[in-house]
């Protein structure tokens, strides 16, 4: 895996954590944040030693959104072409990641930053975060698809015809935030919600992550279906039929 200069990387207990690294910047993204947030996941996505991954910016920033470097480029037609093909690559490969991803929320997480805590599975809060969309006051679309899927067609419709900012007890109330937790501490627990994840091996975290990237597409029955042979593909592999023996014989030795 390449080195990377926009994000802090490690692997431990089966969690990998990306840390935004531009604290000068407040973690805004440029061309080079996505493409090392891209890189890594890709890397990552076939790693055995990851199960699943956090990403954060820390306790007091995510991320506060386009670096405004950049966008004082836009009006050149390749810039907006290269950042438009960088926020495809990125958010793209978070929504269809072959493992469950973890946003750990502390402090601003507004524009883009946003968008790639909506784009993680779970988000992990603490009480010093805003969440919002401030783009839209000048103009700009944000992305409503995978928002409305996570708060409900109302409240996607508030912030994003709005623009307006929410504090962490607003963002958890209506389902933008899964977790809330003190300012100080997103990072730690967010990583010990990886590691149980993680517990469970990487097979099974991305068997589990796939069938919650697919089911919720399918009908009832076609869901049922398909999950039930998930279930039977599963219960026969010899690794999972060793972790069953190991939990009856430590629940027969309680007795």
């Amino acid at each position: 895996m390449r080195k990377f200069s926009e994000i802090l990387t490690s692997v431990e207990n089966g969690v990998g954590r990306i840390t935004f690294n531009r604290l000068d910047r407040r973690n805004a993204l440029s061309l080079e944040v996505f493409a090392d947030l891209s890189d890594c996941l890709d890397a990552w996505r076939e790693d055995a030693s990851v199960a699943c991954v956090v990403i954060t910016g820390g306790e007091d920033v995510f991320c506060a959104g386009l670096d405004l470097q950049l966008q004082s480029v836009f009006n050149d037609k390749d810039s907006r072409a290269a950042y438009s093909k960088a926020c495809l690559r990125a958010y793209g490969t978070l929504l269809d990641y072959a493992k469950p991803t973890i946003a750990a929320v502390g402090g601003p997480a507004l524009g883009g930053g946003c968008d790639i805590a909506v784009f993680c599975d779970i988000r992990i809060g603490a009480n010093n975060v805003i969440m919002g969309y401030p783009q839209i006051k000048m103009g700009l679309t944000p992305y409503f698809s995978p928002l409305w899927r996570i708060v409900g067609l109302s409240q996607a419709k508030l912030l994003t015809f709005s623009g307006d900012k929410v504090d962490a007890q607003e963002a958890a109330r209506i389902g933008l935030l899964d977790r809330l937790v003190e300012t100080g501490t997103v990072v730690s627990a967010a990583t010990r919600l990886a590691e149980s994840i993680a517990e469970t091996s990487t097979e099974s975290a991305m068997n589990n992550k796939e069938m919650a990237l697919r089911a919720p597409a399918m009908d009832p029955i076609s869901a049922l279906t398909y999950e039930t042979l998930a279930y039977r593909e599963v219960i026969w592999h010899p690794e999972v039929v060793s972790r069953i023996n190991a939990a009856y014989s430590r629940i027969g030795r309680k007795r």
